[in-house]
């Protein structure tokens, strides 16, 4: 069942190949640098390997945006998102999938009353207008850096131009693998919550995730894209925004690989935080943002007389509409799976404040008597709590957020048989899994109490007020191995 469900993202794969391969192969294909048949299998190779080798760095993000956990749920927001980038993809506009995956998953969250996370929001926006800019300054820069390089070289026309041809290669290469690396969890990423997929240890030397194995699926999908449709859309970016020369080509694949790497770099986030600097958010960015930012940046470099600003505004129009479409028809067809198909698309989710709740909400949070329209209640949505909380003054939304992270019921029964029958044992060490085994058998009803358990070890220990980039990582790498001991012990959904 699960792979009949998978079918939305693999579309949404597709969509990905046929839309944005032109944002990286678009500008060299159309000023004949390279042939579409040798760009189409440099794009596939690369992008395969951006997907299983650092696919997972930008999945976060969009897990704290909403967390879709039903099958039927993560078939249909792919669904609308590749629904809509095909709605538009046949006008040969290339259109964000970032955007539109953002939109849907925001059609989720309020078709199931489930509570948006205002500053995942606002980082994924922010991140998007940040990476346009970037690629502008980027390609401006390099513009001015390259050109008196190539007025000054005695290099002949002829070995220049095989010396351009080479360079948009390996540029090339480098940008079809970031590509991979910062899409892939727009486009099966909603899966990953509901993945069968188990860790496999290949020899004892390597361990190929679950979550590598789906990315691998999502990478096929996006080669199919690529040999299918793809040509068309590089027409777009390679000429009609404005026309390229080969050396300026090569600058905007460079500007625009750079910056997509910049945004799904681990290894790259994590080099920044152990030397104390800077780091980017670990982000899906739309490639085809990027792109145009190139360009435009190379455009502004020529004195931006030949700017096809008509074409930048008809892009401009889709990222608004993208979203939004996405956002409405997810809305849409999940009314229509739930109600129509009889699908589950959310799990069921009660939230209760009883002794044991109520309690660890006045210890932590606030007094007891700012709990009074909801105490000794029991409700089935994070909105209706919202409401009923919000009218207390002494309550702001953060800590709204917090009170139902703690009503939330989510039994839990520790087991190292589930935790290895789910795959995820590989994600942690002997000494993780030794304090594991001291709780074995061991049952909770929220999610707090497991964590209050195992936080008593030194293995589990969170920094309490983190203020350094470093400390901040190192309680979101413990969130994450939280949320893999949520799933497996949590009975009846289990990867089987």
């Amino acid at each position: 069942m699960f792979f009949i469900y998978l079918l939305s993202g693999l579309y949404l794969g597709w969509s990905l190949g046929a839309n944005n391969t032109g944002n990286i192969f678009g500008a060299a294909v159309e000023t004949k640098m390279i042939k579409f048949k040798n760009a189409a299998l440099i794009a596939a190779i690369f992008v395969t390997l951006g997907a299983v080798l650092e696919g997972s760095g930008a999945s976060d993000t969009l897990g704290e945006l909403g967390s879709v956990d039903a099958l039927g749920g993560a078939f249909t927001v792919s669904l609308a998102a590749a629904l809509s980038i095909t709605s538009m993809v046949r006008s040969g506009i290339p259109v964000s999938i970032n955007q539109t995956i953002v939109g849907a998953i925001i059609g989720w969250s309020l078709f199931t009353n489930r509570l948006l996370d205002p500053q995942s929001v606002v980082t994924i926006a922010s991140s998007w207008v940040f990476a346009f800019l970037l690629s502008a300054v980027i390609a401006f820069l390099l513009f001015h850096l390259v050109r008196p390089i190539i007025n000054r070289s005695k290099v002949h026309l002829l070995r220049q131009d095989l010396f351009v041809r080479y360079l948009i290669v390996a540029v090339g290469a480098f940008g079809a693998y970031a590509l991979g690396a910062n899409n892939m969890a727009s486009i099966v990423g909603v899966y990953i919550p509901v993945s069968p997929f188990k860790d496999i240890s290949i020899a004892g030397i390597y361990t190929f995730k679950g979550t590598q194995q789906l990315y691998l699926l999502g990478a096929i999908s996006v080669v199919i894209g690529i040999y299918t449709y793809s040509h068309k859309v590089m027409k777009t970016v390679g000429k009609d925004i404005f026309r390229l020369s080969p050396v300026t080509a090569l600058i905007a694949i460079f500007a625009e690989s750079l910056v997509l790497f910049f945004f799904a770099s681990r290894g790259l986030h994590n080099l920044l935080l152990r030397l104390g600097l800077p780091t980017f958010p670990l982000v899906s960015v739309s490639s085809t943002h990027v792109i145009v930012g190139a360009i435009v940046g190379i455009g502004l470099a020529k004195g931006g007389r030949n700017i096809r600003y008509d074409i930048l505004g008809k892009l401009a129009l889709t990222w608004i509409i993208a979203p939004i479409l996405a956002a409405l028809m997810s809305f849409i067809m999940l009314f229509i799976m739930q109600n129509v198909f009889e699908q589950k698309v959310q799990q069921e989710t009660h939230y209760v404040f009883d002794r044991v709740t109520v309690t660890r909400i006045a210890d932590e949070i606030c007094d007891i008597s700012l709990l009074s329209p909801v105490n000794g209640r029991e409700f089935t949505s994070e909105r209706e709590i919202y409401g009923e909380l919000k009218t207390q003054e002494e309550l702001n939304r953060e800590s709204i957020v917090k009170i139902i992270a703690i009503s939330e019921l989510f039994p839990l029964e520790v087991s190292l048989e589930k935790l290895q029958e789910s795959g995820y044992i590989h994600s942690f060490n002997d000494e993780q899994l030794a304090v594991i085994k001291t709780l074995e058998g061991r049952n909770y009803r929220h999610k707090w109490e497991l964590r209050d358990a195992l936080e008593k070890h030194s293995v589990f220990e969170s920094v309490k007020e983190p203020k350094t980039g470093l400390q901040k990582n190192h309680n979101k790498e413990l969130d994450n191995l939280f949320s893999l001991l949520y799933h497996s012990f949590r009975p009846g959904t289990g990867k089987k």
